[in-house]
């Protein structure tokens, strides 16, 4: 019974304690599993919304660049005025869109017409012979009945299938006529809202984006200038269900439910920018598209499912979008709870284990202490194999274990009994030493250490640490450690010391390394947003040339671009000092603008030289060439040369830089092109009429300035309705491109020459007299009667024109007046019989009044 009492407290506080452990093992398994789960989780919709993002930008990517369209549509109306359907078409047919920009559903264009207006618009497109020669004599405006303005479809391409869409008024849906009202007021593309196209007989929904069109050469200035000048709009048509699939591939789609969500025009701010807030918060959201619904016209309101989720807020048009994006059930974006109940059964597993080791250490402890102190000292005397353990009585040895005779080289801890420890220390300062710490014990009771040599057996000498302390009979206990494996721990202590000091001086050089890495990435980022505003080739060599030196501050290296002929290239920038300072040379002297990538391109190939790196050959400097490459086009080559080894950190710099470099010049080539295609005539490749009139401020206030006379011819060809009545307007094109080569021909470099419409042409001379400008106005005259214009049919010949011409300053003061002068004497060219050159007679005011 006694016993029993005596135990009952131990095994209580021993299942106390592991119960403590277990609880405590599995609250921590719960936690570690709960944000094991989270974790994952959270990373799971971190990627479901990174794919939503680039989602809705390709989407955002697809309108833009068929906005762009409709620009450059803007552009044809703006330069050409009158298109007629043929004209329409082949503009079509020249952008190609059904390849470059898939999606949409038709291209139309609409003119603005007035009730009074109506029949004529009718009859002048029902006349429209220039596809077909019978016309459109069944071309009508649908839907029919009074209205105080139309906005007809005039044209739309493809036609097939889209046929009834050809004469229909868009302004006769209400659902549209807003949109068009916003497009006229401001001047910019606006999208109506989800509608039902009338070509798709399908039921699905639809939208369009349009942009309007306003009359040449009248002001826009105003909101009433704006619909006073308005001639119609240019618009792109979509079935939403195609433009989607047309950006959506299979597998996002398996993965995916996405919903397009129409809120209603976008909310503008004081600039004018719109941004992704519904103007009208009160409008009932259309769904326009949803993943899972083949006919849109069915879905009658929206799903969200409750898996991972994300929106997208997009301005379309002026109108905002709200794109919704759901995980599909069985879609990559599930979290799987997998490795959570990996964790919870590992952890589990633990602390069981753990409350069973506790429990065992708690009942080992408690037998370890109802060992007698004999059993101690015996099992300290007979079995520790590691520590010498000795027995004193002042300078006598009582006894030791078998491991102190292994250390004095003895045969047996039965020898040791008897003998003194002046026998086992080696010299006599070791014993003096051991007297010194026998007083020490004796003096304070309290345990000390000395460091001894002992004498083996065989004459050697050890080193070892020797532990006093005293027993309770008078005797000392001397626990004798070798140091011949401390030591060797010390030595090895050392060795990882010096690895560590190496390993962190590495670390510290890799950092300083990252952090010059991380300062050129930002160098690099700034250069790229400085090359994407460069206006010109020489603004992109200039920022290369200032940004390289810090970039490559251990090479030197040049930047060239291809020159017009596409057979050689010309240096552009240069930094550093150059071996190779080639200025220019062909292409077919670099190895990598013949292979169209990066030379060297292998250890092997580092023994063949570019021809314009000869000098680099005989100083044994390396090089590299990297041709500048965009969209699958060559445009130049970057060049760097260094003294050693290029480092790989400075390639993947070079090779990041070149794709920069590329892209701007690229960017830079097609903001030429269309600046090219707005300014010129395609007809003739003349200057159009925004283009001229430009010009002629520009010119006419340079010649104010510095007083040198400017003068200005326009010519207009005789009886040109007759020569396209009588052999079609094949031949008036013909005539006007004729035309427009003889002006190249006989005209200054420095001249300005354009078609300013239909037949008109204007010769803009500066710095020439009035005599000189009628000699040359005669000789355009003279060629032009000598042309012969070649038709499948029969020969044209004896074509003429009627040129009026005027000098500033000497017929008008003004420049304003310029432009009047030489209609004027135009005019009076046709009326006196055409076929003429007629100066202006009128006089300036100052030489009036002089």
């Amino acid at each position: 019974m006694a016993l029993r009492d005596l135990l009952a407290p131990q095994a209580r506080r021993t299942t106390f304690v592991a119960a403590a452990i277990l609880g405590a093992g599995l609250a921590a398994t719960f936690a570690i599993r709960e944000f094991s789960e989270r974790l994952i989780a959270a990373d799971m919709q971190r990627r479901f919304a990174v794919d939503a993002v680039d989602i809705s930008n390709a989407i955002s990517e697809r309108l833009r660049t068929h906005a762009e369209v409709l620009v450059s549509m803007q552009g044809l109306y703006a330069s050409i005025g009158r298109v007629d359907r043929a004209q329409f078409r082949r503009y079509i047919d020249v952008l190609d869109l059904g390849r470059r920009y898939p999606g949409f559903q038709a291209l139309q264009s609409l003119r603005h017409v007035t009730p009074d207006h109506l029949d004529a618009f009718v009859a002048e497109v029902r006349a429209d012979k220039s596809i077909e020669h019978s016309g459109q004599p069944d071309f009508a405006v649908r839907p029919p009945g009074p209205r105080s303005i139309y906005n007809v479809v005039e044209f739309v391409e493809p036609m097939r299938g889209n046929e009834n869409a050809l004469g229909f008024d868009a302004g006769a849906n209400p659902a549209q006529l807003d949109s068009l009202r916003r497009s006229a007021e401001t001047g910019r593309i606006v999208a109506t809202p989800p509608v039902k196209l009338v070509q798709d007989t399908s039921g699905g929904l639809g939208f369009i984006i349009r942009a309007p069109i306003y009359r040449a050469g009248e002001p826009t200035q105003t909101v009433s200038q704006r619909n006073a000048a308005l001639h119609g709009f240019v618009a792109s048509v979509y079935r939403t269900n195609d433009l989607m699939r047309g950006i959506l591939d299979p597998r996002t789609l398996q993965q995916m439910h996405i919903q397009v969500v129409d809120r209603g025009y976008a909310k503008p701010t004081q600039e004018g920018v719109m941004i992704g807030e519904p103007e009208d918060t009160t409008v009932t959201p259309t769904l326009m598209y949803d993943s899972l619904e083949p006919n849109l016209g069915l879905v009658t309101q929206m799903v969200m499912s409750a898996g991972i989720s994300a929106d997208r807020s997009l301005v379309v048009g002026e109108r905002v979008w709200r794109v919704l994006f759901t995980t599909n059930p069985g879609s990559i974006y599930e979290v799987s709870h997998t490795v959570p109940n990996v964790v919870l059964a590992s952890g589990s597993a633990i602390s069981l284990l753990m409350m069973l080791l506790a429990v065992i250490t708690m009942r080992s402890r408690r037998l370890s202490g109802n060992l007698s102190t004999l059993d101690a000292e015996q099992r300290a005397l007979v079995d520790n194999p590691l520590a010498g353990i000795l027995f004193t009585s002042g300078h006598r040895i009582l006894r030791g274990n078998r491991r102190i005779a292994e250390l004095c080289g003895r045969s047996s801890a039965d020898t040791l009994p008897g003998n003194t420890i002046d026998e086992l220390v080696a010299t006599k300062v070791d014993g003096e030493a051991f007297d010194a710490a026998l007083n020490r014990i004796r003096d304070s009771a309290m345990a000390t250490e000395v460091e001894l040599h002992l004498r083996r057996s065989d004459g050697s000498t050890l080193l070892v640490d020797a532990y006093g302390k005293p027993l309770a009979t008078g005797d000392i206990l001397w626990v004798i450690q070798d140091k011949t494996d401390a030591l060797a721990v010390e030595a090895e202590r050392r060795a990882h010391a010096h690895a560590m000091e190496e390993a962190n001086e590495r670390l510290t050089t890799s950092l300083q390394l990252a952090e010059i890495r991380a300062k050129e990435i930002v160098l690099l980022t700034e250069l790229s947003g400085v090359l994407q505003s460069c206006q010109s080739r020489e603004e992109i060599f200039a920022a290369v040339q200032t940004y390289a030196g810090y970039l490559f501050t251990e090479e030197a290296g040049a930047l060239y671009y291809l020159n017009n002929a596409r057979n050689a290239v010309q240096r552009g920038a240069h930094w550093g000092a150059l071996q190779a300072d080639a200025v220019s040379f062909p292409v077919d002297d670099c190895w990598a603008l013949r292979r169209g990538t990066t030379f060297p391109i292998s250890e092997a190939s580092q023994g063949l030289v570019c021809n314009h790196a000869g000098p680099c050959g005989v100083t044994g400097t390396g090089f590299v060439c990297q041709p500048l490459i965009a969209q699958n086009n060559l445009l130049g080559l970057l060049y760097r040369e260094h003294t050693s080894v290029f480092g790989e950190g400075a390639d993947q710099l070079a090779t990041m830089l070149a794709e920069q470099v590329s892209l701007a010049m690229a960017n830079l080539e097609l903001r030429e092109l269309l600046r090219q295609q707005a300014v010129r005539d395609p007809l003739t490749d003349l200057h159009n009429r925004r283009y001229l009139e430009d010009a002629l401020v520009r010119e006419t206030t340079r010649s104010q300035q510095d007083g040198k006379p400017l003068a200005l011819a326009m010519l207009d060809i005789d009886h040109f309705k007759g020569i396209n009545d009588s052999h079609g307007h094949e031949a008036g094109d013909a005539v006007l491109r004729g035309l427009g080569r003889i002006l190249r021909e006989t005209t200054r470099a420095s001249d300005i020459i354009g078609r300013f419409g239909g037949e008109e042409f204007l010769m803009l001379m500066p710095g020439v007299t009035v005599e000189v400008a009628a000699q040359r106005a005669q000789q355009v005259l003279d060629a032009v009667h000598r042309m012969q214009v070649t038709l499948p049919t029969a020969m044209l010949d004896g074509v003429t024109l009627s040129i009026g011409l005027a000098v500033m300053p000497v017929h008008v003061a003004e420049g304003d007046d310029l432009l009047a002068a030489a209609d004027a004497a135009l005019y009076e060219a046709k009326r006196e019989g055409r076929n003429r050159v007629v100066v202006s007679h009128r006089r300036a005011k100052a030489d009036t009044a002089a």
